[in-house]
């Protein structure tokens, strides 16, 4: 009896494992239609849920040493099942002092949502999250709500953007979700916010990236060049991938964020935490098997 319990275990594992791999293995992946699918950073969490978004704030300004909380959120998405993204800081202004991703994307069951993001605290400038529901009972998420929610500790004085690269939304089937190219990056509006500690939220809100210098047109050689200098309201340079957005939920339409990072790793996680979630599943149906063949000898 042992010996067959442990060939239907294993036959089951591999049954998981191999749906998986065929899922990765697959030339050609489906992208669910997005709409007006947008993402992006709310410095005001009330009225936010996993479920529910409130009025989206792209400036907050908090006192010297303050704690406080920002949402990561998606809107009018669809079948989501896993998502990653990268928010960029200013650690000589803020630092990550903890997550909870138990929000849009979480599972049905306590436990059951995988969380691979990084550790905290967090004070590299860059928080990487990586979240996928692996509840065997689990069903895709749509709707609007916040994904994260991040706790702030303001470590010095000044400006610094809350901007997002790297984004990436994938269903149940580990289709990416809102890429309209091979880069498998979310191309939809993608918002930013910004912090101001021991200062005001100024009129005017300064843009992670200066806008590009205008040409002076051939045809006048003796106009005046038209270059437009930068603006002169404070700006930040927070590394590698920044997109080029505006504040809050209406970005550049053109923005493409880009980095360094592993985009092709990400469906391997949420592949990985199906077939995980089959897994459990199959042990539990193998274990009232086991049950059933005693009793029945």
């Amino acid at each position: 009896m042992r010996g067959l319990f442990a060939r239907i275990v294993l036959v089951i594992a591999c049954l998981a494992l191999m749906t998986a791999l065929a899922t990765l293995g697959s030339p050609a992946r489906g992208r669910a239609s997005q709409g007006t699918t947008s993402v992006g950073v709310d410095d005001d969490v009330a009225g936010n849920s996993a479920t529910s978004l409130g009025q989206i704030d792209a400036c907050a300004s908090v006192a010297e040493a303050a704690s406080f909380d920002v949402d990561v959120f998606v809107a009018d998405i669809a079948n989501l099942q896993g998502w990653q993204a990268t928010v960029h800081y200013d650690p000589a202004v803020l630092q990550v002092a903890e997550v909870n991703v138990e929000l849009f994307v979480a599972g049905t069951e306590a436990g059951r949502t995988l969380n691979l993001s990084d550790a905290v605290p967090d004070q590299d400038g860059a928080y990487n999250f990586v979240v996928v529901d692996v509840s065997p009972e689990s069903v895709a998420h749509s709707g609007s709500g916040a994904l994260a929610r991040l706790s702030l500790k303001a470590v010095g004085t000044g400006m610094s953007f809350l901007t997002l690269s790297d984004v990436v939304f994938a269903d149940p089937q580990a289709n990416i979700i809102g890429s309209v190219d091979s880069d498998e990056i979310f191309d939809g509006p993608t918002g930013y916010a910004q912090v101001w500690v021991g200062e005001p939220c100024p009129g005017a809100l300064p843009s992670p990236t200066p806008a590009p210098p205008t040409e002076t047109p051939e045809a006048t050689p003796e106009a005046t060049p038209a270059t437009t200098a930068a603006s002169s309201s404070p700006t930040a340079t927070l590394g590698p991938g920044q997109p080029t957005s505006t504040p809050g939920v209406q970005p550049s339409p053109q923005a493409t964020p880009s980095g360094g990072g592993d985009d092709n790793g990400f469906p391997w996680a949420v592949a990985v935490g199906a077939a995980a979630a089959t897994l459990v599943a199959a042990v539990a149906a193998a274990l009232i098997f086991r049950w059933l063949l005693r009793r029945a000898g």
